[in-house]
């Protein structure tokens, strides 16, 4: 039986309390897998403490990967070979822990465009690296469209998972959004503008801009794209997320989509820009498959990426161009190299092949809606409705703060530096606010742990919403 000496004066819940000495245990090899963990009902009974409380520290284990639940067999401890054998590298080195820094002087960032690195599978990225670098394929020029293998693989991941079907000829691999827009800029004429989202994804209308088009920006108007204004606009190329639209949150519905791909259609040269760039992580209803899934008349245009999926690091995302459009690309762009070192290329590629990208998939999907409900959790505990409301909270890596009280924003922007909390306003992602905008801000928790985002979303509470 586990015994736990457990704190009720302690400001720690006691779940979490129950969580990190299991956490720590596994950590430190103590608890190896595959043992099982006592059941929730005789954990209670012996710790004198409710069931619930077992059951809410058990799932959050579950949730980060530690623990696994079997159907009518309890819990048991699941390998944790990365982080052992990162542990067992740095065993000779002699290290001072650092002073623990006081509650109150703790940053907490609720960045929305963070993910956890903590549970990134470094032991198998190692593993794949070293074949990487006994390669001299890597260190040799590659294709311009990037590596034909790593193609193949992105063809058959989205025919899987997104419904895209495309041949890997038509796959461009690039070094993230900004640097594939800025392709896409240049086989375009800028005699057309360029309809995008307002609110929309800050980046992307900078590269258009910088390049010289003009932008139309369409509101979204009940949570939703305007297709009627776009229809009314000269635009001929569309800049969309209709999957998990940034930052709003919600879903682009199918008559939306079906009237925007009937506006493409309606004339030669149009396009789609689809940017899926979270599609991986949905926590409530089905998956929502792409607009690209929707086109039969090559209008669509899907960009994809790896920087919220694996890592911002490797700076790897993806596109998928129409047939109608690729010979101009090619003419146009066939020229410029792939920016992706083949070194990352290589290795992504065994990545996904070896069933280790849908792995990691499965797991960030449990570890993350873990995160995300504990952050609901603590918001209704310490906000009722008539402080606060909750938007875009059925898919990515953030949620929406609606906040309901009379404080400004630069009260709030002074509370919250002065509390030691950064938040991330919904404004900044508006080219022009709409009329009685309340103050929202993007609440992301991928970076945070449970203890973090507790801390985080009561300080909230009690030093800056109040």
């Amino acid at each position: 039986m586990i015994t736990i000496s457990i704190d009720n004066n302690s400001q720690q819940p006691i779940y979490l309390q129950i969580y990190e000495y299991i956490k720590r245990e596994i950590l430190g090899g103590q608890l190896q897998a595959p043992a099982k963990l006592p059941s929730t009902r005789s954990l209670a009974a012996h710790l004198e403490v409710s069931r619930t409380t077992v059951e809410t520290a058990y799932e959050q284990l579950v949730a980060e990967g530690y623990v696994e639940a079997k159907e009518k067999r309890g819990y048991f401890v699941i390998p944790v070979t990365h982080l052992q054998q990162f542990h067992s590298n740095t065993t000779s080195i002699v290290t001072v822990p650092a002073p623990p820094i006081p509650e109150q002087a703790r940053l907490f960032d609720f960045n929305p465009d963070m993910i956890d690195a903590e549970h990134f599978p470094y032991s198998i990225w190692k593993s794949l690296g070293k074949n990487q670098i006994d390669s001299a394929d890597n260190f040799i020029a590659g294709e311009h469209f990037g590596d034909y293998r790593l193609r193949q693989a992105i063809a058959g991941y989205l025919r899987g998972s997104r419904g895209v079907q495309c041949s890997p000829e038509y796959v461009v691999v690039g070094a993230g959004l900004d640097h594939l827009l800025q392709m896409l800029c240049l086989v375009f004429e800028r005699r057309t503008p360029v309809a995008m989202e307002d609110p929309g994804y800050p980046s992307a209308r900078q590269v258009v801009l910088a390049n010289g088009y003009d932008v139309i920006d369409i509101p979204l108007h009940n949570y939703s794209f305007d297709t009627q204004a776009l229809a009314r606009s000269d635009a001929d190329i569309c800049y969309v997320t209709p999957s998990h639209q940034f930052p709003l949150g919600f879903v682009m519905p199918v008559s939306r989509r079906q009237e925007l791909l009937r506006w493409a259609d309606e004339k030669a040269g149009r396009y789609i820009i689809e940017d899926d760039h979270d599609s991986e992580f949905r926590y409530k209803g089905r998956p929502i498959p792409s607009l690209h899934s929707l086109d039969t008349k090559n209008k669509v245009i899907y960009i994809g990426t790896f920087s919220k999926a694996v890592s911002p690091a490797i700076r790897t995302s993806y596109m998928v161009l129409p047939e109608t459009l690729f010979s101009q690309y090619k003419n146009l762009c066939g020229g410029f190299s792939c920016p992706v070192p083949r070194f990352i290329q290589s290795l992504l590629t065994d990545f996904i092949d070896g069933g280790y990208f849908e792995k990691h998939l499965n797991r960030m999907r449990k570890i993350y809606k873990g995160k995300h409900d504990f952050m609901l959790q603590k918001i209704k505990e310490y906000f009722p409705e008539e402080r606060a409301e909750i938007s875009g909270d059925h898919a990515g890596l953030y949620i929406i703060f609606h906040y309901k009280g009379v404080l400004s924003e630069q009260e709030i922007a002074i509370r919250a530096k002065k509390a030691g909390i950064l938040l991330h306003p919904l404004r900044n992602y508006y080219a022009s606010l709409p009329v009685g905008y309340k103050p929202a801000y993007l609440l992301g928790f991928a970076n945070l742990n449970t203890d973090m985002i507790a801390q985080g979303i009561r300080r909230l509470s009690e030093q800056v919403f109040v």
